[in-house]
């Protein structure tokens, strides 16, 4: 069974699909088109359900051999995904805002989940995606980039998430909706990495209007720590675990 879950961006289909996992009692599967670049929601769900199979592009003929849960992104045509469907028994999941008027999603839907409520943009909605693979950041740096990025600083923003290696050695899950009441940076349940540049996915995808992606892509590099830094960090998280340890 592969069930594919669709949704305008920030609706909820990551959320849903979590959801789900947590109440799995056999094999599961994830896959989401166009995303291996930077698999943002694939790399936040298998730190909370190690279990979980990960499916890239190219192994799209193995899905059947779990429960699978297709992730589609907003910006893929539905149609371009029929094929890949109909080689399956398929289950079509839409997630909805209760304000939101999407005929297509209606009628292709064997399934209309609501969803949370999205700030509509005001005009069409371009995507920013970058790839951070290898690259150590500065928390605070981040932490003020972010909140520029949420208020406008960088264009109008609808959808902002990604994973991000700090100099903790920790990966961290940024994700941002307007409306929320916060926001969110939490540590993966993922090993630290304190030995060198990450040799693990991270990176960024942003969804708005009007955005400033040259500006965005240059402070994103501004957060990052130098290589030279690197080893000086890590050797004093390193330093400070070995204490911690020793006291207990």
């Amino acid at each position: 069974m592969i069930i594919a879950v669709a949704s305008p961006p920030g609706a909820g289909k990551t959320h849903w699909i979590r959801q789900q996992l947590a109440q799995a009692d056999r094999p599961v599967g994830y896959f989401s088109p166009k995303t291996d670049s930077v698999p943002i929601d694939a790399t936040y769900l298998q730190s909370e359900y190690p279990q979980l199979k990960l499916y890239q592009t190219g192994e799209e003929a193995e899905l059947d051999k779990t429960i699978t849960y297709l992730e589609i992104p907003w910006y893929l045509d539905l149609a371009g995904i029929e094929p890949l469907l109909q080689n399956f028994n398929s289950h079509r999941v839409a997630i909805i805002p209760g304000d939101i008027d999407s005929t297509e999603l209606e009628t292709w839907a064997d399934e209309i989940i609501p969803g949370n409520n999205i700030t509509k943009p005001t005009k069409a909605l371009q995507i920013h995606r970058g790839v951070l693979t290898g690259e150590i950041l500065d928390f605070d740096s981040l932490a003020t980039f972010w909140l520029e990025l949420t208020q406008g600083a960088y264009g109008e923003v609808v959808r902002a998430k990604g994973i991000f290696d700090l100099v903790d050695g920790q990966i961290y899950y940024g994700d941002f909706t307007p409306g929320k009441s916060e926001l969110e940076f939490k540590p993966l349940n993922l090993p630290r990495w304190l030995n060198g540049k990450p040799d693990r996915k991270s990176g960024f995808e942003i969804v708005g209007n009007n955005l400033d992606k040259a500006e965005i892509a240059q402070t994103v590099r501004d957060c990052c720590v130098s290589e030279s830094a690197i080893n000086y960090y890590q050797q004093q998280v390193k330093e400070s675990l070995a204490t911690e340890l020793e006291a207990v």
